[in-house]
C-alpha cells in the first residue's frame, strides 16, 4: 500500500503537484512500459551522434598536391613523380615556368630553381570529402568554416527547441525536428557546390538538432527519481556507441554523399514515433489536460500489470485543472520572476560555459594518436561510454552536487598537471583522466539541470543553459594560438571555479521532479521535496490513498 500524499500547507498548486506525484509512483520504480520508453528514445541518440559530427569525415583533409599543367595534360593522376617533381617543397607553391617552356615541358630545365607562384588547379588523392569535391586545397579556413558554422547554428536550434517543447510538447517536438534532420541531411548530400553545403549545414543544425533534446527531457520526465540518472546515462551510453558505429560506417562508405545519405535516411523513419510513444505526462498535466495524463498513466499502468487507485486518478483530474492558468503564462515569465530560478539559471549557464570549454579545448588541442582515424575516432567516443557507466554508478548513490564537483576539481588538477610533467606517459594518462572528468561533469550537467526547473520550463531551461554553454565552444578552436601555460591557466581556472559554484546549487538526488516554479524554488531547503514512500514490491497490486 502506498500513503496519500502529504498537503503542502493546503496550497492548491502543491496538491497538484502531490497528485500526479502520487499517481506516477504507482507505476512503480521500473516496469516494462518505462523499459519500453527507455530503449525507443535511446534509438534515436545513436543517430544524434552521426549528425552532430559527420562533418569530421564529411570536410576531411584529404591528400593534395599543385598541379602542374605545362606538364600534365589530360586527367592529371595524384601519384605523377614527374609532376611531383616539378614542384618545390613549400606547400601551395609550384615552380614559375619559363616563358618559352610552354605545354608538354616537363623537363626540370623548363621551370624556374628558385621562383615559385601560387598554385591554381589541384590534384586530389581521392575525391572522398567536399574538401576535394569542391576543390578547397589551400583553404583551409574553408574546411574548418562548417563546424563553425554548424555551431553559430546550435543556438537557434536550442532556442527553437525550448520553445516548441514547451509549447506544444516534447512528443510534437521530437517528431518536428527529427524529420527536420533527415530531411536537411539528404538535401545537403545533394549539394552542388561549398556554398550550399555550408547552407544547408546550418539549416540542418538549426531545425534538425532538437529532437535529441526534446527526446531527452521526454525520458527525464518518465524515470522514476531513483533511476533518472540510470535513465540519463543510457543516453550517453547510445551516444557514444553511436559514435562508435558511425567511425565504422564512415571507414565502410567513405564517399561523402554516399554517407550522408546512409545515416540521414535512417531520420525519417523517427517521425513514427507518434504512434509509438506517448506525450509526457507530466508536460500534459502541467497544461491542465487531465484526461490525456489519466489515459497515459493508466496505459503505463495496465503495460506494468497494475491496478490503478480510482481516488488518485479521480484527484488528479481535479487538480488538473489548476495547473491549466499556469500553462497560458509564458513558461518564462514565471522564470524571470523568481529571482531563486533567475540566479540558478545563471550558476547553471557559467557550469555550462565552462565545461564546453575545457572539453572542446581539450579535444582540439590533444595529441593525435597514431593509427587510423577511424579508430581514433571510435577510441575518443568510448570515453563519452566509460563516463556515463560512471555516472551511473555514482549520481545516485554520492549525489548530484559532490559527483560534479569532483569531476571538475579532477579535471582542472589533471589539465594543468601535464604542463609541470616531462614524463610522456604520465602527461598522456593525466590528459585521458582530464578528458573522461570534463565528460563525466558534461552529462551529469544534463541531468541535473533538467531537475531543478519546473515541468512548463524544463525544456526551455536546459536550452538556454546549452545556449549559454555555446560560448565556450565557440571560443575552444581559439586555444591553439595561446601559449601551453596560458592554456592551463584557463582550463584550471574555468574547472575551478565552476566546481565552487557547484556548491552553490541544492541537491535533487531523489528528490521528485518540481512541478511549478514555487516546487523548485523549494530545492532550496537542505531536504529537497521527497516523493510520497514508494510502491510495494512488483507484482499485480491495488493501491489506496487510504493507508
Amino acid at each position: 500500500m502506498v500513503q496519500a500524499p502529504r498537503r503542502s500547507g493546503g496550497k492548491p498548486g502543491a496538491d497538484a503537484a502531490d497528485s500526479l506525484e502520487a499517481a506516477l509512483a504507482q507505476l512503480g520504480p521500473f516496469g516494462l512500459y518505462q523499459g519500453y520508453m527507455l530503449v525507443m528514445l535511446c534509438l534515436p541518440n545513436l543517430l544524434a551522434c552521426m549528425y552532430s559530427l559527420n562533418y569530421i569525415f564529411v570536410a576531411d583533409s584529404v591528400p593534395f598536391r599543385c598541379m602542374v599543367p605545362e606538364c600534365e595534360t589530360g586527367v592529371p593522376q595524384f601519384e605523377d613523380a614527374v609532376a611531383t617533381a616539378l614542384l618545390p617543397p613549400v606547400a601551395c607553391q609550384r615552380y614559375e615556368p619559363l616563358p618559352e617552356a610552354g605545354l608538354g615541358g616537363c623537363d626540370r630545365a623548363a621551370f624556374h630553381y628558385n621562383r615559385t607562384i601560387a598554385c591554381d588547379a589541384f590534384v586530389y588523392e581521392n575525391m572522398d570529402t567536399i574538401f576535394a569535391e569542391f576543390n578547397l586545397g589551400c583553404r583551409e579556413w574553408m574546411r574548418t568554416m562548417v563546424g563553425t558554422v554548424r555551431n553559430i547554428a546550435l543556438p537557434f536550434a536550442l532556442i527553437l527547441t525550448g520553445y516548441v517543447s514547451d509549447t506544444y510538447g516534447r512528443r510534437t517536438a521530437f517528431c518536428l525536428f527529427s524529420a527536420c534532420a533527415g530531411v536537411m541531411g539528404i538535401v545537403k548530400a545533394f549539394s552542388v557546390n561549398y556554398q550550399m553545403y555550408l547552407a544547408m549545414e546550418f539549416l540542418e543544425a538549426a531545425l534538425g538538432y532538437g529532437f535529441n533534446s526534446a527526446g531527452y527531457v521526454m525520458m527525464v520526465e518518465i524515470a522514476h527519481p531513483s533511476l533518472r540518472a540510470t535513465f540519463a546515462c543510457a543516453t550517453g551510453i547510445a551516444y557514444g556507441v553511436g559514435g562508435v558505429v558511425f567511425a565504422w560506417l564512415a571507414w565502410s562508405v567513405p564517399y561523402w554523399r554516399h554517407l550522408l545519405l546512409v545515416i540521414h535516411s535512417l531520420a525519417l523513419l523517427l517521425p513514427l514515433y507518434w504512434l509509438l510513444l506517448d506525450e509526457s505526462p507530466r508536460w500534459l498535466h502541467a497544461k491542465g489536460d487531465a484526461d490525456r495524463t489519466a489515459a497515459v498513466i493508466r496505459k503505463a499502468a495496465k503495460w506494468n500489470k497494475i491496478i490503478v487507485n480510482e481516488q488518485l486518478m479521480s484527484k488528479l483530474k481535479d487538480d488538473a485543472k489548476e495547473e491549466a492558468p499556469a500553462s497560458r503564462q509564458s513558461a518564462w515569465l514565471s522564470v524571470v520572476r523568481s529571482r531563486v530560478l533567475m540566479w540558478r539559471l545563471a550558476v547553471c549557464g557559467w557550469c555550462w560555459a565552462a565545461t564546453t570549454f575545457v572539453y572542446y579545448g581539450l579535444t582540439i588541442n590533444s595529441v593525435a594518436l597514431s593509427g587510423n582515424s577511424h579508430v581514433n575516432f571510435a577510441l575518443n567516443m568510448s570515453m563519452e561510454i566509460a563516463a556515463s557507466l560512471l555516472i551511473m554508478m555514482a549520481l545516485e548513490r554520492v549525489g548530484r552536487k559532490l559527483c560534479i564537483f569532483i569531476a571538475f576539481l579532477l579535471c582542472g588538477v589533471a589539465c594543468v598537471s601535464p604542463f609541470f610533467i616531462e614524463h610522456d606517459g604520465t602527461s598522456l594518462g593525466l590528459f585521458f583522466v582530464g578528458k573522461l572528468a570534463i565528460t563525466f561533469a558534461f552529462n551529469s550537467l544534463y541531468v541535473f539541470t533538467a531537475e531543478l526547473y519546473p515541468t512548463h520550463a524544463r525544456s526551455s531551461a536546459l536550452a538556454a543553459c546549452s545556449l549559454i554553454g555555446r560560448v565556450g565552444s565557440v571560443l575552444a578552436p581559439q586555444t591553439p594560438l595561446l601559449n601551453m601555460y596560458v592554456q592551463a591557466l584557463l582550463y584550471g581556472v574555468c574547472s575551478g571555479t565552476a566546481a565552487l559554484v557547484v556548491l552553490l546549487m541544492p541537491e535533487t538526488r531523489s528528490a521528485r521532479l518540481p512541478q511549478r516554479v514555487a516546487d523548485a524554488e523549494r530545492l532550496r531547503s537542505a531536504e529537497p521535496a521527497m516523493l510520497p514512500p514508494g510502491p510495494p514490491p512488483p507484482g499485480r497490486r491495488t493501491l489506496s490513498a487510504d493507508t
